[in-house]
């Protein structure tokens, strides 16, 4: 009876290792391996002039991206009820712009996740699950996210068996470590907690304030790369905010630390959960992530640059 009980306690033991190592959150590889990254741009890109800027640089490294397709992302009570179609909008806009039209899939994303249990649907979130069965963990789906994490987190709700094949990299700028306090999180909590806490590798880029161009070196650097770079700056013109000397270009550094990993700085960090008060919490063993925390303003301006140089050349400008 007692080897029976020490049988039955080990055998418990044993199943919760095996439990709590299969729970663990699988790394990333990081630095990024040389070669094209297969990627799905997800994106609230009506919300700022940040994204399209993003657009930009990720348009002009077709040796770096296999670009499969863009997600239109909602952006919260900002956007309303129409944020998904406008960001879908402004995504067929700016490929015009760029010299794209029609080159690219552009799909609908989803509203925020009400409940956990029951994802919000969409062409978008199709989009990425259907993307993802076609990866491998060799060769994984790129998710950028660079608004709310929604179309992400749903696409991982409804098919769990993608989180082998994909690398979700999220735009958070959020305060670490005390609270994942930001735009994009207050557009969907429940979104953030679902990276956090899936095993899909994830990658958080916390940084981005410092991609500030003042109006009159937009002009110089920027308008003065063909009639796109002009397109680039002239946006800027549509409000005050995004004409502000300190106005970050936040969203462009996601897409530069995938370019170039020297113009980033990272860490291998303690993977919290995240509570719905925002405060991460790291009272749970869940193994670690990356986290990028500064990038270099300089250089990644010039890789916009030679970005647009390139656009303008297969535009025949």
């Amino acid at each position: 009876m007692r080897k029976l009980s020490l049988f039955l306690i080990l055998s418990f033991f044993l199943l919760s290792i095996s439990q709590f190592v299969f729970s663990q959150k699988k790394m990333p590889t990081w630095p990024v391996p040389n070669g094209k990254l297969k990627v799905i741009i997800d994106t609230d890109a009506a919300n700022e002039v940040d994204d399209q800027w993003a657009m930009a640089l990720l348009l002009g490294y077709p040796e770096r991206f296999q670009i499969e397709g863009f997600v239109a992302a909602h952006y919260g009570t900002r956007g309303g009820v129409k944020g998904i179609q406008k960001s879908y909008n402004n995504i067929l806009e700016v490929l015009d712009k760029a010299g794209f039209k029609d080159k690219f899939i552009i799909k609908m994303g989803s509203d925020p996740i009400s409940y956990l249990d029951a994802p919000p649907l969409s062409e978008g979130v199709d989009f990425i699950i259907e993307e993802a069965k076609k990866a491998s963990p060799e060769n994984p789906l790129w998710v950028i996210s660079l608004g709310a994490a929604t179309n992400a987190a749903a696409a991982i709700l409804k098919d769990s068996s993608i989180n082998k094949n994909i690398i979700v990299l999220w735009h958070g700028r959020t305060a670490w470590p005390e609270r994942c306090w930001n735009f994009n999180a207050t557009n969907d909590l429940k979104a953030v907690q679902v990276l956090f806490d899936a095993t899909a590798p994830f990658i958080l880029f916390d940084t981005g304030s410092n991609l500030n161009m003042p109006m009159h070196e937009s002009e110089i650097r920027i308008a003065s790369n063909g009639s796109f770079g002009q397109y680039l700056h002239d946006i800027r013109k549509k409000s005050a905010y995004a004409q502000l000397p300190d106005k970050g270009m936040f969203d462009l550094g996601d897409i530069a630390a995938l370019i170039d990993v020297n113009v980033v700085k990272w860490e291998t960090a303690k993977l919290p959960s995240v509570k719905d008060d925002y405060k991460y919490d790291f009272s749970k063993n869940k193994g670690t992530f990356t986290r990028i925390y500064d990038i270099e303003r300089e250089a990644t301006f010039k890789l916009l640059e030679e970005a647009l140089r390139r656009i303008k050349i297969q535009k025949g400008e």
